[in-house]
Order: C-alpha cells, then sequence, then structure tokens
C-alpha cells in the first residue's frame, strides 16, 4: 500500500510526459548534413536528392544563388523541389521587396544575424516536410555588378556553411510563430 502512494505521483507525471512527447517521436529524419556553399570560379547551386526514410517521397534541396543584374551573388535560395518540378520551390516563391525566411541575403549577413528578421536559425514546413536550419559561417566579398553599374562598396556572398536537417512533418495543421514558415503545397 505505501509503494503504491510513494510511486503513484511520478508515475502519473511519467505517462502524461510520454503522452505529450509522443508527437516528437513520430518524427523521422530525412537528411541531416553541413553544407558549404562556395563561390568558386562561377557561383552555381548545390544540390542533393532527399527520400524519405520509407523511400515514398522523394525531393531535391537546393541551394541556389540569386546573382544581381550584372555579376554578384546578392542571396541564397533554399529549394525544396518535387521530382519532376525542379522549378517549383515548394516553400513559396519570391517577390521583390518582400523578405522570406527561405533566402539568406548578404543584406541580413552585413547587418548581422542577431538583427535579422529570421535569425541564424530558422524552421521552414512545406506539405510533408519540415527543414531546420543553422547559418553556422558566412564570408562577404566587395563589388557587385560590372561597368557602369559596378559598385565597389557593395558586398558580395561567397562562401555559406549551413546546417540543414529534413524531417517529415505531421499533417495536423499548426499555428506559426516567430521563425517558423509553412507555405501551403
Amino acid at each position: 500500500m505505501q509503494w503504491r502512494l510513494k510511486y503513484q505521483v511520478p508515475l502519473a507525471l511519467l505517462a502524461i510526459l510520454v503522452l505529450f512527447s509522443a508527437e516528437s517521436f513520430a518524427t523521422e529524419t530525412w537528411f541531416s548534413q553541413r553544407i558549404e556553399w562556395k563561390y568558386g570560379k562561377e557561383g552555381v547551386a548545390w544540390k542533393t536528392t532527399i527520400k524519405s526514410p520509407n523511400g515514398q517521397r522523394e525531393y531535391q534541396l537546393v541551394l541556389q544563388p540569386l546573382w544581381a543584374l550584372e555579376g554578384g551573388v546578392v542571396a541564397l535560395e533554399i529549394v525544396v523541389a518535387r521530382s519532376g518540378q525542379p522549378d517549383a520551390n515548394i516553400l513559396g516563391d519570391r517577390e521583390n521587396g518582400v523578405e522570406y525566411p527561405f533566402v539568406i541575403t548578404v543584406k541580413e549577413l552585413e547587418n548581422g544575424l542577431p538583427h535579422s528578421k529570421f535569425g541564424a536559425v530558422r524552421k521552414l514546413e512545406a506539405g510533408d516536410i519540415a527543414l531546420n536550419v543553422k547559418i553556422e559561417h558566412f564570408r562577404l566579398g566587395k563589388g557587385v555588378g560590372s561597368g557602369s553599374t559596378y559598385c565597389s562598396k557593395c558586398k558580395n556572398l561567397q562562401e555559406l556553411s549551413v546546417w540543414i536537417t529534413a524531417e517529415s512533418k505531421d499533417e495536423k495543421p499548426r499555428l506559426i510563430k516567430g521563425e517558423e514558415w509553412s507555405a501551403s503545397a
């Protein structure tokens, strides 16, 4: 009798903890890797294919350089595309003059990630996939454009190091808070 009273409260708390954390056990990690993008000679995109652990779903993950009109990388877009639709980013479409958490700009790197609207750690969601992106390191260079449009004081992106983890996302609707981004697929 005394044993039951002694362990009843801790067991009840443990049961509640297990019930409320069951959702965290339901996610599956698809991809977890540090990615180092470097401008190099041509500033090409970094690409890989990510598959769900059961092999039923497949996406292309891309770090796509965004160029100034006449030269110089001014941002990197994180693209998640379905097979057969490499140009359709399921995280969303970009519009001029609008900031997006899936676009890492020279401006926000130059101003400092603590001052950025989205910060160094971003959670991006679309469809059945969630990305956790952590910006670890970057290096900026000088000079954007060419000829009459050249700006020697303007900065360009030379290197970016990010840790990206892709996980399955539950299909229940969620509230979006802070740095989370959800796009309807």
